[in-house]
């Protein structure tokens, strides 16, 4: 998504007939990619997270203290999934999401602003250990059958235990082009819920977003 500023924001959404909010959203959701705005770090401050792995990540600016824009970042995202998540410390929250078989794994810290830097990071293990888990299975069945089928001279049961292999690949391959478009859904969920966390930070009184 090319970088907009805020007039240039609001120019295309007044020429679209619809607010500069829901420009951002369909930029999100277009390019499936972290939120840009004029105040968010180029390069990620926070880093990988010390558990798990990260396939991807989004990354901005939220004008709350740490544990409230993790919070704010957690919940929209139990909505948008229907997932519920488990705060890690004050600072760090995880949400499994059962159906996609992902993980959101959010970090906040104090930008010296009276915000914080909030990280959310995807990660595909569970789905990877799924699909790794069901081929191992399907090719060791398979393989049996078309070992017996050697041994005893059972063209049949030979003939089986490939064409299991085959349909058994072919399940592992769409298994994973899944997993790998429900991590690049996941991105775009995640910077939808930075920025929904950030707009609605802004509209907050100056103390709550201070914290004080």
């Amino acid at each position: 998504m090319a970088q907009l500023s805020e007039d240039e924001l609001r120019e295309a959404a007044a020429e679209a007939g619809i607010s500069p909010q829901e420009l951002r959203h369909a930029l999100v959701e277009r390019d499936g990619g972290a939120l840009e705005r004029p105040e968010s770090a180029a390069v990620s401050v926070l880093g990988p997270p010390d558990r798990g792995m990260s396939a991807v990540h989004s990354e901005g600016r939220v004008k709350l203290p740490p544990k409230d824009a993790v919070s704010a970042v957690r919940k929209s995202i139990e909505r948008q999934t229907g997932s519920s998540g488990h705060n890690q410390g004050s600072d760090e929250a995880d949400i499994v999401d059962e159906e996609s078989r992902l993980t959101y794994r959010i970090r906040g810290q104090d930008d010296g602003g009276g915000g914080s830097l909030v990280r959310v990071d995807v990660d595909p293990s569970a789905g990877k250990g799924y699909a790794a888990l069901t081929g191992t299975a399907i090719g060791g069945i398979s393989l049996s059958m078309f070992t017996l089928g050697l041994l005893f001279s059972a063209t049949m049961l030979a003939g089986a235990g490939v064409a299991m292999a085959a349909v058994g690949g072919f399940m592992l391959f769409r298994t994973l082009a899944k997993l790998g478009s429900a991590t690049r859904s996941a991105k775009a969920i995640a910077s939808h819920a930075l920025m929904e966390a950030d707009d609605a930070a802004a509209r907050q009184p100056k103390a709550l977003q201070s914290g004080e």
